[in-house]
């Protein structure tokens, strides 16, 4: 017999059951309420990427060149870009070392890191740069010198290098400008901003990139060429450098292994294949640098001429009185450039037309230097510069000499 109990519960069920179905049915009937979203197109500016900005001094000293380098957010850099000027405008040197005692109150002395003669953390509202302060030994040429680190930084913030005098670096004057050791050579400032194509993420606040582990998006990127001052340096300056730390040796001593001031090894650079000529009797064999396609040494051991043939931009007059000044050891007058660009020999090299200037200082010492140039425009505002520095008499002894090399040559 069934439950009574059971039974009489089910139709109590089924209505339950009944309703409930039509509850949902009649909500179903409703339209749902619909929820506007505000979607943002642009990203919020702690995230988007900006373009990165270094701003650098180099600064002669007798036997170094010193770097003073900051590297960062443009929004960062350019919060702190006049402070870091007028430092760098007012560096002291005592016993060739820059005296850092007096850095703004508000940047903290970092800690030591290789390669560095000191760090310092500048705090931004944007991100905490970083200033390195690094030497390397001068090289004979502070013109190649300057090109060669001046274009590594344009690379390292993405930009093409550049062709034009000091690289388009510009040069600036400091404490030590007026000192005549120095005169020769200018104090370079330099300013590039452009898009690191491996940039990766934007850095954060503090300078860390969001993703920095060894082999990130940023290995070897923008946060390596920040802590490094000399990353970039072409490959055997690097082995050298490196071996140099293996072995205790100081940076200058890896810089004069990367850029021996010696005359050329057998394993040095040869000159380049697409330059042809004829060698004077008498001429050695020079040294080689990156930017060299010849070089040679002329004269006597001890007070002996240096040849060097390169490719590179900038304008003729400016060339000249650049020059002029190495010779002088000042800024020459515009009547004085006017007078030697009108004076300038002209003659044919390599099939096209030259200028040839040979540039004496007034008091006529025969030991003070000399400069014999020949520019020889070629395409796309590049020109072949064969030019010869020495003491005025080993410059004015190898005149003909100059001529027949002028004469043989073909590139």
């Amino acid at each position: 017999m069934p439950d009574s109990r059971w039974t009489s519960c089910v139709p109590i069920l089924a209505s339950l059951w009944c309703v409930g179905l039509l509850s949902v049915l009649a909500g179903c009937s409703q339209e749902a309420p619909i929820i506007t979203y505000q979607v943002p197109t642009k990203m919020p500016a702690a995230l988007a990427a900006e373009d990165t900005r270094t701003i650098a001094a180099i600064l002669p000293q007798k036997d170094q060149a010193w770097f003073f380098k900051i590297m960062g957010r443009e929004s960062a850099v350019d919060s702190i870009d006049d402070t870091f000027r007028e430092f760098v405008e007012n560096i002291e040197f005592e016993d060739g070392k820059p005296n850092l005692d007096s850095v703004p109150s508000d940047w903290r002395k970092g800690a030591a890191r290789t390669m560095r003669f000191a760090s310092f953390d500048i705090n931004t509202p944007v991100q905490q740069l970083d200033l390195s302060v690094s030497q390397l030994t001068r090289m004979d040429d502070w013109s190649e010198l300057v090109v060669m680190n001046v274009n590594r930084w344009r690379k390292q913030v993405g930009l093409a290098e550049s062709q034009k005098e000091w690289a388009s670096a510009e040069t600036m004057t400091w404490s030590g400008s007026e000192l005549d050791e120095f005169a020769d050579v200018p104090a370079i400032w330099v300013d590039v901003t452009g898009r690191p194509a491996d940039s990766g993420p934007p850095m954060m606040a503090g300078g860390a990139p969001f993703a920095s582990m060894a082999g990130g998006p940023n290995a070897g990127g923008i946060a390596d060429a920040a802590a490094d001052p000399h990353a970039g340096l072409p490959r055997d300056a690097q082995e050298a450098i490196e071996q140099a730390k293996a072995s205790g040796a100081s940076m200058p001593a890896a810089k004069e292994k990367a850029f021996p001031i010696e005359s050329a090894s057998d394993d040095a650079p040869k000159s380049d294949p697409a330059l042809n000529f004829d060698r004077p009797e008498g001429w050695r064999d020079g040294r080689m640098s990156m930017m060299r396609m010849a070089a040679f040494n002329a004269g006597p051991e001890d007070s002996s001429a240096e040849i060097t043939v390169i490719t590179a931009g900038g304008d003729l007059r400016g060339n000249v009185a650049r020059w002029m000044g190495q010779v002088e050891g000042g800024q020459p007058d515009d009547a004085d450039v006017d007078q030697a660009l009108e004076s300038a020999e002209k003659l044919t090299v390599a099939g096209r037309d030259a200028q040839r200037f040979i540039l004496h200082p007034k008091d006529k010492d025969s030991q003070a230097t000399s400069i014999d140039a020949t520019i020889v425009p070629l395409e796309n505002d590049f020109s072949l510069f064969i030019k010869m520095v020495g003491p005025a008499d080993v410059i004015a002894d190898q005149d003909e000499a100059m001529r027949s090399f002028l004469k043989s040559l073909k590139y």
